[in-house]
C-alpha cells in the first residue's frame, strides 16, 4: 500500500492529476461560450458561458470524479475495496464514457439557430477534453498494467433462448 504520491507509479500519479485538473476546470464558466455576431451586436457581443455542471455534462463530470476516486482508493487504500471486481475496468470505463458525454455536450450544446449565433466550447472546456482524455488514456494503462480481462458475457454454457 502506498504511503505519499511519489511512491505511486507514474501512471496513477498521471490519473490523480488528470482528474483532479478536470475537476477544477468543470467549475470554470468558460466549458460553454455562447456571443452573437449577427446584427444588432453592438451592444450585445459576448453572452457569457457556462461551467459542466449543466445538462448531462453533469453526468460525465461525475463519472470522471468517479474514476478519479476508484484510482485514488486503489492507489493508497486498496484494502477497503472488496476483491473480485475489476476496479482498473471500472474506472477505464468511468472516464472513457465520462468524457466522451463532456465532449459530445460542448460540441451539441443546443440552442438558437439563428444567424450570428454562436454556440460552442471555450477554452475550459477544450482543456477539460484534454484531462479527461488525458485521464482515459492513464487508467487504460492502468487497466493493461493489471492483467485483468474484460468479462466474458457470452458464456458457453448458457443455453440458447427460444
Amino acid at each position: 500500500m502506498a504511503a505519499d504520491f511519489k511512491s505511486l507509479g507514474k501512471n496513477e500519479q498521471g490519473a490523480l492529476v488528470a482528474g483532479g485538473v478536470a475537476i477544477i476546470l468543470s467549475f470554470i464558466g468558460s466549458y460553454v461560450t455562447a456571443s452573437y455576431d449577427g446584427p444588432g451586436a453592438g451592444a450585445i457581443g459576448d453572452l457569457g458561458g457556462t461551467n459542466a455542471w449543466t445538462s448531462y455534462a453533469t453526468l460525465g463530470i461525475l463519472l470522471v470524479i468517479a474514476a478519479t476516486a476508484i484510482v485514488g482508493i486503489k492507489a493508497f487504500a486498496s484494502d477497503s475495496l472488496p476483491d473480485g471486481v475489476p476496479w482498473n475496468l471500472a474506472a477505464l470505463a468511468a472516464a472513457g464514457l465520462g468524457t466522451l458525454l463532456l465532449i459530445l455536450r460542448a460540441l451539441f450544446p443546443g440552442g438558437a439557430d439563428v444567424p450570428g449565433f454562436d454556440v460552442g466550447p471555450g477554452w475550459s472546456g477544450y482543456l477539460l477534453w484534454i484531462a479527461g482524455l488525458a485521464l482515459t488514456y492513464f487508467t487504460f494503462t492502468l487497466f493493461k498494467a493489471s492483467g485483468d480481462k474484460v468479462p466474458d458475457f457470452n458464456k458457453k454454457d448458457t443455453p440458447p433462448a427460444a
